[in-house]
Protein backbone atom coordinates (compact mmCIF):
# COMPACT_ATOMS: atom_id res chain seq x y z
CA UNK A 1 0.00 0.00 0.00
CA UNK A 2 2.87 2.38 0.79
CA UNK A 3 4.11 2.16 -2.79
CA UNK A 4 0.69 2.94 -4.25
CA UNK A 5 -0.10 5.87 -1.95
CA UNK A 6 3.43 7.25 -1.88
CA UNK A 7 3.72 10.89 -2.91
CA UNK A 8 0.00 11.70 -2.75
CA UNK A 9 -1.15 14.87 -1.03
CA UNK A 10 -4.09 14.81 1.37
CA UNK A 11 -6.76 15.58 -1.23
CA UNK A 12 -5.38 13.04 -3.71
CA UNK A 13 -5.26 10.34 -1.04
CA UNK A 14 -8.83 11.11 0.00
CA UNK A 15 -9.97 10.59 -3.60
CA UNK A 16 -8.01 7.35 -3.99
CA UNK A 17 -9.37 5.79 -0.80
CA UNK A 18 -13.00 6.61 -1.54
CA UNK A 19 -14.23 3.30 -2.99
CA UNK A 20 -18.02 3.15 -3.07
CA UNK A 21 -20.54 5.74 -4.18
CA UNK A 22 -20.33 8.62 -6.67
CA UNK A 23 -17.19 10.74 -6.51
CA UNK A 24 -16.33 13.95 -8.35
CA UNK A 25 -12.61 14.79 -8.39
CA UNK A 26 -12.49 18.46 -9.31
CA UNK A 27 -8.95 18.75 -10.62
CA UNK A 28 -7.31 22.04 -11.53
CA UNK A 29 -4.69 22.24 -14.26
CA UNK A 30 -1.40 20.62 -13.25
CA UNK A 31 -2.85 19.25 -10.02
CA UNK A 32 -1.96 15.61 -10.65
CA UNK A 33 -5.32 14.35 -11.87
CA UNK A 34 -3.81 11.57 -14.01
CA UNK A 35 -1.70 10.42 -11.07
CA UNK A 36 -4.80 10.41 -8.86
CA UNK A 37 -7.05 8.44 -11.20
CA UNK A 38 -4.37 5.88 -12.13
CA UNK A 39 -3.44 5.46 -8.46
CA UNK A 40 -7.10 4.94 -7.61
CA UNK A 41 -7.37 2.23 -10.26
CA UNK A 42 -4.25 0.50 -8.95
CA UNK A 43 -5.60 0.81 -5.39
CA UNK A 44 -8.90 -0.82 -6.39
CA UNK A 45 -7.11 -3.75 -8.01
CA UNK A 46 -4.15 -4.28 -5.70
CA UNK A 47 -5.39 -3.24 -2.28
CA UNK A 48 -9.16 -3.57 -2.29
CA UNK A 49 -9.01 -6.76 -4.36
CA UNK A 50 -11.58 -5.83 -6.98
CA UNK A 51 -11.18 -8.04 -10.09
CA UNK A 52 -9.88 -6.13 -13.10
CA UNK A 53 -12.83 -7.37 -15.16
CA UNK A 54 -15.23 -5.52 -12.84
CA UNK A 55 -13.66 -2.12 -13.56
CA UNK A 56 -14.10 0.21 -16.50
CA UNK A 57 -12.05 3.37 -17.06
CA UNK A 58 -12.93 5.66 -19.95
CA UNK A 59 -11.13 8.66 -21.43
CA UNK A 60 -11.12 10.57 -24.72
CA UNK A 61 -7.91 9.66 -26.57
CA UNK A 62 -6.01 6.45 -27.21
CA UNK A 63 -2.79 8.15 -26.12
CA UNK A 64 -4.26 9.08 -22.74
CA UNK A 65 -5.67 5.57 -22.29
CA UNK A 66 -2.30 3.96 -23.00
CA UNK A 67 -0.46 6.26 -20.59
CA UNK A 68 -3.00 5.73 -17.83
CA UNK A 69 -2.92 1.95 -18.25
CA UNK A 70 0.87 1.84 -18.06
CA UNK A 71 1.02 4.08 -15.00
CA UNK A 72 -1.63 2.08 -13.16
CA UNK A 73 -0.04 -1.30 -13.93
CA UNK A 74 3.40 -0.04 -12.81
CA UNK A 75 1.94 0.58 -9.35
CA UNK A 76 0.60 -2.93 -8.93
CA UNK A 77 2.92 -5.33 -7.09
CA UNK A 78 1.54 -8.53 -8.58
CA UNK A 79 0.78 -9.64 -12.10
CA UNK A 80 -2.80 -8.74 -12.77
CA UNK A 81 -5.15 -9.09 -15.71
CA UNK A 82 -5.19 -5.67 -17.42
CA UNK A 83 -8.37 -3.69 -16.72
CA UNK A 84 -10.50 -2.31 -19.54
CA UNK A 85 -9.16 1.21 -19.96
CA UNK A 86 -10.03 2.81 -23.28
CA UNK A 87 -11.87 5.64 -24.99
CA UNK A 88 -15.66 5.96 -24.91
CA UNK A 89 -15.83 5.04 -28.59
CA UNK A 90 -13.50 2.05 -28.25
CA UNK A 91 -15.77 0.73 -25.51
CA UNK A 92 -18.73 1.23 -27.85
CA UNK A 93 -16.92 -0.61 -30.64
CA UNK A 94 -16.16 -3.60 -28.39
CA UNK A 95 -19.71 -3.64 -27.06
CA UNK A 96 -21.24 -3.59 -30.54
CA UNK A 97 -18.97 -6.41 -31.73
CA UNK A 98 -20.57 -8.63 -29.09
CA UNK A 99 -24.16 -7.39 -29.13
CA UNK A 100 -25.06 -5.64 -32.40
CA UNK A 101 -26.77 -8.85 -33.57
CA UNK A 102 -29.60 -7.90 -31.19
CA UNK A 103 -30.34 -5.05 -33.61
CA UNK A 104 -30.50 -7.51 -36.52
CA UNK A 105 -27.07 -6.56 -37.85
CA UNK A 106 -23.87 -8.50 -38.47
CA UNK A 107 -20.82 -7.90 -36.29
CA UNK A 108 -18.45 -7.54 -39.26
CA UNK A 109 -19.51 -3.92 -39.67
CA UNK A 110 -17.05 -1.28 -40.86
CA UNK A 111 -16.50 1.99 -38.98
CA UNK A 112 -16.28 4.97 -41.33
CA UNK A 113 -14.42 8.19 -40.55
CA UNK A 114 -15.49 11.80 -41.09
CA UNK A 115 -14.10 11.93 -44.62
CA UNK A 116 -16.03 8.79 -45.62
CA UNK A 117 -19.17 10.19 -43.99
CA UNK A 118 -18.96 13.39 -46.03
CA UNK A 119 -18.45 11.47 -49.26
CA UNK A 120 -21.62 9.46 -48.64
CA UNK A 121 -23.59 12.62 -47.85
CA UNK A 122 -22.25 14.36 -50.94
CA UNK A 123 -23.50 11.52 -53.14
CA UNK A 124 -26.97 11.76 -51.59
CA UNK A 125 -27.18 15.56 -51.59
CA UNK A 126 -25.91 18.19 -54.01
CA UNK A 127 -27.73 21.25 -52.69
CA UNK A 128 -26.84 22.00 -49.07
CA UNK A 129 -23.30 22.29 -47.65
CA UNK A 130 -21.94 18.83 -46.80
CA UNK A 131 -20.28 20.03 -43.60
CA UNK A 132 -23.60 21.42 -42.31
CA UNK A 133 -25.44 18.17 -43.01
CA UNK A 134 -22.70 16.08 -41.39
CA UNK A 135 -22.78 18.30 -38.31
CA UNK A 136 -26.56 18.13 -38.01
CA UNK A 137 -26.61 14.34 -38.39
CA UNK A 138 -24.00 14.10 -35.65
CA UNK A 139 -26.09 16.39 -33.43
CA UNK A 140 -29.18 14.30 -34.06
CA UNK A 141 -27.41 11.09 -33.14
CA UNK A 142 -25.86 12.51 -29.99
CA UNK A 143 -29.34 13.67 -28.97
CA UNK A 144 -30.79 10.24 -29.85
CA UNK A 145 -33.08 11.73 -32.51
CA UNK A 146 -33.98 9.42 -35.42
CA UNK A 147 -34.74 10.70 -38.97
CA UNK A 148 -38.52 10.69 -38.49
CA UNK A 149 -38.27 12.72 -35.28
CA UNK A 150 -35.77 15.08 -36.91
CA UNK A 151 -38.24 15.71 -39.74
CA UNK A 152 -41.11 16.27 -37.30
CA UNK A 153 -39.06 18.80 -35.31
CA UNK A 154 -37.76 20.71 -38.34
CA UNK A 155 -39.44 24.07 -38.91
CA UNK A 156 -37.33 25.41 -41.77
CA UNK A 157 -37.36 23.89 -45.27
CA UNK A 158 -33.59 23.30 -45.26
CA UNK A 159 -33.76 21.31 -42.05
CA UNK A 160 -36.62 19.21 -43.35
CA UNK A 161 -34.38 18.50 -46.32
CA UNK A 162 -31.52 17.57 -43.98
CA UNK A 163 -33.82 15.17 -42.12
CA UNK A 164 -34.61 13.43 -45.42
CA UNK A 165 -30.90 13.22 -46.24
CA UNK A 166 -30.35 11.80 -42.74
CA UNK A 167 -32.91 9.08 -43.55
CA UNK A 168 -31.15 8.15 -46.81
CA UNK A 169 -27.76 8.28 -45.09
CA UNK A 170 -28.93 5.85 -42.40
CA UNK A 171 -30.35 3.56 -45.07
CA UNK A 172 -27.02 3.55 -46.88
CA UNK A 173 -25.13 2.67 -43.69
CA UNK A 174 -27.56 -0.14 -42.92
CA UNK A 175 -27.31 -1.60 -46.43
CA UNK A 176 -23.53 -1.62 -46.42
CA UNK A 177 -23.24 -2.64 -42.76
CA UNK A 178 -21.39 0.56 -41.90
CA UNK A 179 -21.40 2.54 -38.67
CA UNK A 180 -20.11 6.05 -38.21
CA UNK A 181 -18.28 7.43 -35.19
CA UNK A 182 -21.46 8.60 -33.45
CA UNK A 183 -23.10 5.19 -33.92
CA UNK A 184 -20.50 3.61 -31.65
CA UNK A 185 -22.18 5.32 -28.71
CA UNK A 186 -25.77 5.86 -29.81
CA UNK A 187 -26.19 2.21 -30.91
CA UNK A 188 -24.60 1.07 -27.65
CA UNK A 189 -27.08 3.20 -25.72
CA UNK A 190 -29.94 1.88 -27.87
CA UNK A 191 -28.97 -1.69 -27.03
CA UNK A 192 -28.82 -0.98 -23.28
CA UNK A 193 -32.09 0.95 -23.40
CA UNK A 194 -34.07 -1.60 -25.42
CA UNK A 195 -32.68 -4.69 -23.66
CA UNK A 196 -33.05 -4.31 -19.87
CA UNK A 197 -31.50 -7.71 -19.17
CA UNK A 198 -28.39 -6.78 -21.14
CA UNK A 199 -28.26 -3.43 -19.33
CA UNK A 200 -28.39 -5.15 -15.94
CA UNK A 201 -25.80 -7.72 -16.96
CA UNK A 202 -23.41 -5.04 -18.24
CA UNK A 203 -23.87 -2.85 -15.16
CA UNK A 204 -23.21 -5.78 -12.82
CA UNK A 205 -20.06 -6.62 -14.76
CA UNK A 206 -18.59 -3.10 -14.57
CA UNK A 207 -19.22 -2.30 -10.92
CA UNK A 208 -16.49 0.32 -10.59
CA UNK A 209 -16.40 2.95 -13.32
CA UNK A 210 -14.01 5.89 -13.70
CA UNK A 211 -14.21 8.70 -16.25
CA UNK A 212 -11.38 11.06 -17.20
CA UNK A 213 -11.97 14.59 -18.58
CA UNK A 214 -15.59 14.53 -17.46
CA UNK A 215 -16.10 18.16 -18.47
CA UNK A 216 -15.89 17.02 -22.10
CA UNK A 217 -18.80 14.56 -21.90
CA UNK A 218 -22.06 15.25 -23.72
CA UNK A 219 -25.69 14.35 -23.06
CA UNK A 220 -25.45 10.95 -24.76
CA UNK A 221 -22.37 9.97 -22.75
CA UNK A 222 -24.12 10.98 -19.51
CA UNK A 223 -27.15 8.86 -20.35
CA UNK A 224 -24.87 5.97 -21.30
CA UNK A 225 -23.11 6.24 -17.91
CA UNK A 226 -26.46 6.23 -16.13
CA UNK A 227 -27.28 2.95 -17.88
CA UNK A 228 -23.90 1.48 -16.92
CA UNK A 229 -24.49 2.51 -13.30
CA UNK A 230 -28.08 1.25 -13.17
CA UNK A 231 -27.32 -1.48 -10.59
CA UNK A 232 -24.81 0.49 -8.51
CA UNK A 233 -23.59 4.02 -7.91
CA UNK A 234 -19.85 3.46 -8.01
CA UNK A 235 -18.89 6.16 -10.47
CA UNK A 236 -15.75 8.26 -10.10
CA UNK A 237 -15.29 11.16 -12.52
CA UNK A 238 -12.31 13.47 -12.87
CA UNK A 239 -12.61 16.84 -14.54
CA UNK A 240 -12.20 20.59 -14.44
CA UNK A 241 -15.15 22.88 -15.00
CA UNK A 242 -12.70 25.66 -15.91
CA UNK A 243 -11.39 23.65 -18.87
CA UNK A 244 -14.73 22.90 -20.51
CA UNK A 245 -14.08 24.30 -23.98
CA UNK A 246 -15.78 21.77 -26.26
CA UNK A 247 -19.36 22.99 -26.15
CA UNK A 248 -19.16 23.53 -29.93
CA UNK A 249 -18.88 19.76 -30.43
CA UNK A 250 -21.57 18.77 -27.94
CA UNK A 251 -19.79 18.74 -24.57
CA UNK A 252 -22.02 19.99 -21.77
CA UNK A 253 -20.47 21.65 -18.71
CA UNK A 254 -23.68 20.98 -16.77
CA UNK A 255 -22.58 17.34 -16.53
CA UNK A 256 -19.86 18.33 -14.10
CA UNK A 257 -21.71 21.25 -12.47
CA UNK A 258 -24.75 19.11 -11.69
CA UNK A 259 -22.99 15.81 -11.01
CA UNK A 260 -24.55 15.57 -7.55
CA UNK A 261 -28.01 15.88 -9.11
CA UNK A 262 -27.39 13.11 -11.62
CA UNK A 263 -25.79 10.82 -9.02
CA UNK A 264 -27.17 11.26 -5.52
CA UNK A 265 -24.97 11.58 -2.40
CA UNK A 266 -21.90 12.44 -4.43
CA UNK A 267 -18.66 13.34 -2.68
CA UNK A 268 -16.55 16.18 -4.11
CA UNK A 269 -12.75 16.30 -3.73
CA UNK A 270 -10.88 19.38 -4.99
CA UNK A 271 -7.28 19.07 -6.21
CA UNK A 272 -5.90 22.59 -5.87
CA UNK A 273 -2.14 22.08 -5.45
CA UNK A 274 -0.50 22.83 -8.79
CA UNK A 275 2.75 21.01 -9.64
CA UNK A 276 3.31 22.54 -13.07
CA UNK A 277 3.46 26.33 -12.81
CA UNK A 278 4.96 29.00 -10.60
CA UNK A 279 2.88 31.34 -8.45
CA UNK A 280 3.04 34.40 -10.77
CA UNK A 281 1.43 32.34 -13.55
CA UNK A 282 -1.23 30.92 -11.21
CA UNK A 283 -2.01 34.36 -9.80
CA UNK A 284 -2.85 35.62 -13.29
CA UNK A 285 -4.76 32.44 -14.13
CA UNK A 286 -6.83 32.54 -10.92
CA UNK A 287 -7.65 36.22 -11.42
CA UNK A 288 -8.84 35.54 -14.97
CA UNK A 289 -10.77 32.32 -14.41
CA UNK A 290 -12.72 33.57 -11.40
CA UNK A 291 -14.82 35.64 -13.81
CA UNK A 292 -16.31 32.45 -15.30
CA UNK A 293 -19.98 32.30 -14.37
CA UNK A 294 -20.50 28.52 -14.66
CA UNK A 295 -18.01 26.95 -12.26
CA UNK A 296 -17.90 25.17 -8.91
CA UNK A 297 -14.92 27.21 -7.76
CA UNK A 298 -11.35 26.39 -6.72
CA UNK A 299 -8.06 28.25 -6.31
CA UNK A 300 -4.80 26.80 -7.60
CA UNK A 301 -1.83 26.96 -5.23
CA UNK A 302 1.74 26.68 -6.54
CA UNK A 303 4.10 24.06 -5.15
CA UNK A 304 7.02 25.53 -7.14
CA UNK A 305 8.87 28.55 -5.80
CA UNK A 306 10.12 31.60 -7.69
CA UNK A 307 9.21 32.34 -11.28
CA UNK A 308 9.25 35.42 -13.49
CA UNK A 309 6.29 37.73 -13.84
CA UNK A 310 3.91 37.08 -16.73
CA UNK A 311 4.45 39.36 -19.73
CA UNK A 312 1.88 40.24 -22.37
CA UNK A 313 2.35 41.74 -25.82
CA UNK A 314 -0.16 43.67 -27.93
CA UNK A 315 -0.01 43.58 -31.72
CA UNK A 316 -1.97 45.23 -34.51
CA UNK A 317 -2.08 42.07 -36.66
CA UNK A 318 -0.68 38.56 -36.95
CA UNK A 319 2.34 39.74 -38.95
CA UNK A 320 3.47 42.12 -36.24
CA UNK A 321 2.79 39.47 -33.61
CA UNK A 322 4.97 36.91 -35.40
CA UNK A 323 7.81 39.46 -35.67
CA UNK A 324 7.69 40.12 -31.93
CA UNK A 325 7.66 36.41 -31.15
CA UNK A 326 10.63 35.76 -33.44
CA UNK A 327 12.54 38.65 -31.86
CA UNK A 328 11.84 37.32 -28.37
CA UNK A 329 13.03 33.83 -29.35
CA UNK A 330 16.26 35.19 -30.82
CA UNK A 331 16.83 37.11 -27.61
CA UNK A 332 16.35 33.97 -25.50
CA UNK A 333 18.75 31.97 -27.67
CA UNK A 334 21.36 34.77 -27.51
CA UNK A 335 21.11 34.72 -23.71
CA UNK A 336 22.00 31.04 -23.62
CA UNK A 337 18.59 29.36 -23.61
CA UNK A 338 18.62 26.14 -25.63
CA UNK A 339 16.20 26.13 -28.60
CA UNK A 340 14.65 22.82 -27.49
CA UNK A 341 13.48 24.57 -24.31
CA UNK A 342 11.40 27.09 -26.27
CA UNK A 343 7.87 26.39 -27.48
CA UNK A 344 5.26 28.51 -29.24
CA UNK A 345 1.69 27.36 -28.65
CA UNK A 346 -1.17 28.52 -30.86
CA UNK A 347 -4.89 27.92 -30.62
CA UNK A 348 -5.84 26.82 -34.15
CA UNK A 349 -3.90 25.48 -37.14
CA UNK A 350 -4.82 28.57 -39.18
CA UNK A 351 -2.45 30.63 -37.02
CA UNK A 352 0.62 28.58 -37.91
CA UNK A 353 1.15 30.22 -41.30
CA UNK A 354 1.89 33.72 -39.98
CA UNK A 355 4.11 32.30 -37.21
CA UNK A 356 6.11 30.24 -39.71
CA UNK A 357 6.54 33.23 -42.02
CA UNK A 358 7.74 35.38 -39.12
CA UNK A 359 10.25 32.76 -37.96
CA UNK A 360 11.52 32.21 -41.50
CA UNK A 361 12.05 35.93 -42.08
CA UNK A 362 13.97 36.14 -38.80
CA UNK A 363 16.12 33.11 -39.70
CA UNK A 364 14.86 31.10 -36.71
CA UNK A 365 14.85 27.34 -37.30
CA UNK A 366 11.80 25.54 -35.93
CA UNK A 367 10.02 22.21 -35.88
CA UNK A 368 6.27 22.15 -36.55
CA UNK A 369 4.50 19.52 -34.48
CA UNK A 370 1.36 18.01 -36.00
CA UNK A 371 0.11 17.37 -39.52
CA UNK A 372 -1.96 14.77 -41.30
CA UNK A 373 -2.62 11.69 -39.21
CA UNK A 374 -1.31 8.34 -40.48
CA UNK A 375 -4.72 6.73 -40.97
CA UNK A 376 -6.03 9.83 -42.78
CA UNK A 377 -3.52 9.45 -45.60
CA UNK A 378 -5.12 8.48 -48.90
CA UNK A 379 -2.82 5.53 -49.54
CA UNK A 380 -3.47 4.08 -46.08
CA UNK A 381 -7.23 4.44 -46.46
CA UNK A 382 -6.99 2.75 -49.88
CA UNK A 383 -5.08 -0.19 -48.40
CA UNK A 384 -7.62 -0.55 -45.58
CA UNK A 385 -10.43 -0.52 -48.15
CA UNK A 386 -8.74 -3.37 -50.05
CA UNK A 387 -8.57 -5.38 -46.82
CA UNK A 388 -12.21 -4.63 -46.05
CA UNK A 389 -13.35 -5.86 -49.47
CA UNK A 390 -11.28 -9.03 -49.06
CA UNK A 391 -12.96 -9.80 -45.72
CA UNK A 392 -16.46 -8.65 -46.75
CA UNK A 393 -17.41 -9.03 -50.41
CA UNK A 394 -20.64 -7.07 -49.80
CA UNK A 395 -18.79 -3.93 -48.69
CA UNK A 396 -19.77 -1.75 -51.66
CA UNK A 397 -18.63 1.41 -49.93
CA UNK A 398 -15.01 0.23 -49.69
CA UNK A 399 -15.21 -1.32 -53.17
CA UNK A 400 -16.19 2.02 -54.66
CA UNK A 401 -13.13 3.66 -53.12
CA UNK A 402 -10.62 1.25 -54.64
CA UNK A 403 -12.36 -0.02 -57.77
CA UNK A 404 -10.45 2.49 -59.92
CA UNK A 405 -7.17 2.49 -57.93
CA UNK A 406 -4.88 1.98 -59.68
CA UNK A 407 -6.58 3.41 -62.77
CA UNK A 408 -8.54 0.73 -64.64
CA UNK A 409 -10.39 2.92 -67.16
CA UNK A 410 -13.73 2.79 -65.34
CA UNK A 411 -15.89 5.84 -65.96
CA UNK A 412 -17.72 7.89 -63.37
CA UNK A 413 -21.09 6.60 -64.57
CA UNK A 414 -20.03 2.99 -63.92
CA UNK A 415 -18.81 3.83 -60.43
CA UNK A 416 -21.96 5.83 -59.66
CA UNK A 417 -24.10 2.82 -60.52
CA UNK A 418 -22.51 0.94 -57.64
CA UNK A 419 -23.26 3.85 -55.32
CA UNK A 420 -26.82 4.34 -56.56
CA UNK A 421 -27.74 0.66 -56.23
CA UNK A 422 -26.52 0.70 -52.62
CA UNK A 423 -28.55 3.77 -51.71
CA UNK A 424 -31.76 2.47 -53.32
CA UNK A 425 -31.42 -0.92 -51.62
CA UNK A 426 -30.77 0.81 -48.31
CA UNK A 427 -33.89 2.97 -48.60
CA UNK A 428 -36.10 -0.08 -49.02
CA UNK A 429 -34.53 -1.80 -46.01
CA UNK A 430 -34.85 1.33 -43.88
CA UNK A 431 -38.55 1.69 -44.71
Amino acid sequence: MDKILEGLNEAQRSAVERIDGPLLILAGAGSGKTKTITTRLAYLLDQVGIPAGNTLTLTFTNKAAKEMRERAMNLISQNSYPPLLCTFHKFGLLFLKFHIHLLGRLNNFVVIDTDDKKKIIKKINADLPTALIASEISRYKNSLIDPQEAYAQAELTNYKHIAKIYEEYEAYLLTNNLVDFDDLLCLTYKLLDEHPDLCTQTSEKYRYIMIDEYQDTNELQLRLLQKLCSTHNNLCVVGDDDQSIYGWRGAHVRNILEFDQDFADAMVVKLEHNYRSTQPILTVANALIEHNRSRLGKTLIATKTGGDDVQTITSNDESEESQKIAKAIKGLISSGVRPNEIAVLYRINALSRSLEEGLNRAGVAYKLVGGLRFYDRAEIKDLISYLRVITNVHDNFSLKRIINKPKRGLGKATIDKIELSSIEAGKSMFE
